[in-house]
């Protein structure tokens, strides 16, 4: 890992962990200021470890009695401060730390049975640094709780929508389909995902809809349009050319290990003759890494399966045919008819 990239990584860490710490002493102070009681069953949650202790230390009373005792004790004092807060603050927890990630809390480490390792958020928050224009801003926004299906038309037009059902039932359809994945995402056997469709018929929208589910999940998901993801391999390319790249490249790596690796906009990227042998590459190197561990692809373009092989070639869309599962999005543009309506609000 490169020195900068994991000193700001590092740097992250203890940025969370204090403002964790910052926050747990305001509300202490607002806590001990409002229910004085609660700030005296610290006092004494922090007295009897002590007073305890030194019952032990002085024989006075057998060990286990006095440790039993303690736990008695605590725990009652821990009872009471907890109703005390769900009284007066709504949240039993009002005075536990807060963290950004509970299972590592804001280390970026866990232990396990099988030792320490890096936690699920230090690999995203890796992920996220080395490659800075990934666009998982909107997850607040796109989500499987802002999706919609009355933005698509409940009407059969195959003709205009190229299907042979409604759009309505066709993206229920994918979203059925969205959460399949998800739910099976460690399954070797369970197919990527392609979809393709005009522009503005909620492709990303759903794509943003698999990543916010995975990232809750504890999965590690790289969001790479088109272009930036040929142009990371182009440069990786030409530093190795030029005799640059002495140690493993985890940039490049990246693209081949993250656990859900999301290509938009296929087809968008400059057409050189490198990008037919790059996408293949792709395919190949993680449909071969997801025997053995979660290695998910999904593919989104404005180009149709059938006009695929004009850009890339048989083996590529065989490849693709093969390993995905191909959804066509129809309807009209969701943004188009956000806009409309904003503007009839906006007149009423």
């Amino acid at each position: 890992m490169g020195k900068n990239v994991y000193n700001l990584i590092k740097s992250e860490y203890e940025s969370r962990q204090r403002k964790a710490h910052e926050l747990l002493l305001k509300r202490r102070t607002l806590a001990y200021s409002k229910v004085p009681l609660i700030e005296e069953i610290d006092k004494q949650i922090k007295s009897c470890g002590i007073k305890y202790t030194k019952m032990i230390l002085q024989k006075s009373v057998p060990s286990d009695k006095a440790i039993d005792q303690l736990f008695k004790k605590i725990s009652d004092l821990k009872q009471e401060k907890k109703q005390l807060l769900e009284k007066h603050f709504n949240d039993p927890d009002y005075l536990e730390l807060q963290f950004y990630c509970e299972k590592c809390q804001d280390t970026g480490f866990t232990v396990g049975s099988n030792g320490t390792k890096k936690c699920f958020c230090f690999k995203q928050q890796y992920i996220d640094n080395l490659f800075s224009q990934s666009n998982l801003k909107l997850l607040d926004k796109e989500n499987f709780s802002h999706f919609n299906e009355n933005y698509y038309p409940d009407a059969v037009d195959q003709s205009k929508y190229g299907i042979k059902i409604t759009p309505r039932e066709n993206i229920l359809k994918i979203k059925s389909r969205a959460l399949s994945f998800i739910d099976n995402i460690d399954n070797p056997e369970e197919k990527n995902l392609f979809f393709s469709g005009p522009t503005g018929v909620g492709k990303t929208f759903m794509i943003n809809c698999i990543a916010k589910e995975l990232l809750e999940r504890g999965r590690t998901v790289l969001y790479q349009s088109s272009p930036s993801l040929f142009n990371t391999i182009n440069q990786h390319n030409l530093k190795f050319q030029r005799g640059e790249v002495f140690e493993e490249d985890t940039v490049y790596k990246s693209i081949y290990n993250v656990e859900l690796l999301i290509i938009d906009d296929l087809g968008t990227e400059s057409q050189t003759a490198a990008r037919y042998a790059e996408l293949l590459n792709i395919i190949n190197i993680r449909q071969e890494n997801n025997i053995h561990r979660p290695c998910k692809t999904i593919i989104s373009t404005n180009i149709g399966i059938n006009k695929l092989n004009q850009y890339y070639g048989e083996r590529v869309v065989s490849r693709i045919i093969g390993g995905f599962d191909l959804f066509k999005f129809a309807g009209q543009d969701i943004r188009v008819l956000k806009k409309l309506s904003e503007d009839s609000n906006n007149l009423k």
